[in-house]
Order: structure tokens, then sequence, then C-alpha cells
């Protein structure tokens, strides 16, 4: 789908000139509450097993008076089911992290997802008309949150969920919107003992 230069599903190459100013993934725990929830479950199913089954094998042995049910291997699969359910979509969970990806280019806003169909939103700057930031108390303890970027026209928006330092990025969004040059540097940027050696012995020359 295109919209205004809003464009959907669409693999086009980086525009020329276009620079890449940031990049993140989702914050992990914020964006693995369901994640864990189900990490939970699983370790109280198998906590439960045993006693479940010890269960199906009293129910059994007192229905079998009345009438014959295989609760007992019904009741294995039905758990052995749950358990695989469970660490499948875990499994996915994770995979989903790690396909999702934000940049913020010179020009555009971009959003790439997807395991089996890979797909990307983006919008360029001259297109975004509002930016909504929403962060709930689990987002603000993980220092995350949604930004939600509004285009033109109708269901044009695109959402980066559960961003690494919403405000910042929000402030980056709207100071390349403005037309301003960022350059942002690594946080883990370190200078190398060469140039504070060289800074030193400049200040000694004077």
């Amino acid at each position: 789908m295109v919209v205004d230069e809003i464009m959907f599903n669409r693999n086009n190459n980086n525009n020329p000139g276009e620079r890449l100013v940031f990049e993140t993934r989702p914050r992990f725990l914020a964006s693995m509450k369901w994640t864990i929830l189900k990490l939970i479950l699983l370790i109280v199913v198998f906590y439960l097993f045993r006693y479940v089954i010890l269960v199906a094998i009293a129910l059994e042995n007192y229905s079998v008076q009345f009438v014959q049910l295989p609760l007992i291997q019904a009741t294995y699969y039905l758990l052995l089911l749950i358990i695989i359910l469970l660490i499948l979509s875990i499994v996915w969970d994770m995979i989903s992290w790690r396909q999702k990806k934000y940049q913020i280019t010179t020009q555009r806003v971009v959003v790439k997802r997807g395991i089996i169909r890979k797909k990307r939103s983006y919008i360029h700057y001259s297109k975004i008309q509002d930016i909504d930031v929403d962060q709930g108390i689990l987002d603000r303890l993980f220092s995350a949150g949604d930004i939600e970027i509004y285009g033109g026209h109708e269901h044009t928006n695109i959402i980066l969920e559960d961003v690494p330092n919403p405000r910042e990025v929000e402030d980056i969004i709207d100071r390349l919107t403005m037309g301003e040059e960022v350059d942002l540097k690594p946080k883990n940027h370190r200078i190398p003992k060469r140039s504070i050696i060289e800074e030193y012995d400049q200040k000694f020359k004077r």
C-alpha cells in the first residue's frame, strides 16, 4: 500500500545520501512481558505435572466403576500439548523480538519486522503530522514506551513499540523533522588512549 510517500510492504533501497542516525530494537524485558508470563506458566505446568497425573489416576480408578474413560492417557497428552505449545510460543516471541528493528535515518523513520514474511514500514519527516509517546507503569520501570507517529492520511501511522528511552528517541525525530543536524555517538563510545595522550601533548606545547 502506498499513500503519498508513506509506504508499507515495499523493499526499496536506501535513497541516495540517506544516512543512518540511530538504530535500536524494542527493550527486551518490556517487549517480553507476555513471554515471561508464558515462561512462568510453563514452570507451573512442569511442577504440577506429576500431581495432575496422580489426580487423573485417582479419577480413572473411581470412574472405572461406572464407565471406562482413558483419563490418564488423555491428561498426559493434554499436558504434553500445553508444554509444547508454550515452548513454541516462547521461541516464536524471542525470534520475533530479534527480527524487529527500528531505524532513524536522515530522511525517514523505518520499522522492520517479520519472520516468515519480512515487512518494512516507514514515514518521511515531511509527512509527519504528530508524535505520541505512551508509557505504562511497567514501561517506565524498564525505561521503555511506545512511540506512535501520525502521517497526513488515515491509517498511515507507524508504531515503535517498547522503544528504549522513548523521550530521547522522540527528541531525535523532532530535531530531524525540523531539519536539524543530529550526530549521535554510541553510549559505549570511548576515547582511544592515543588521542588522550595527544591532547595532553598539545596542552604542554602551549
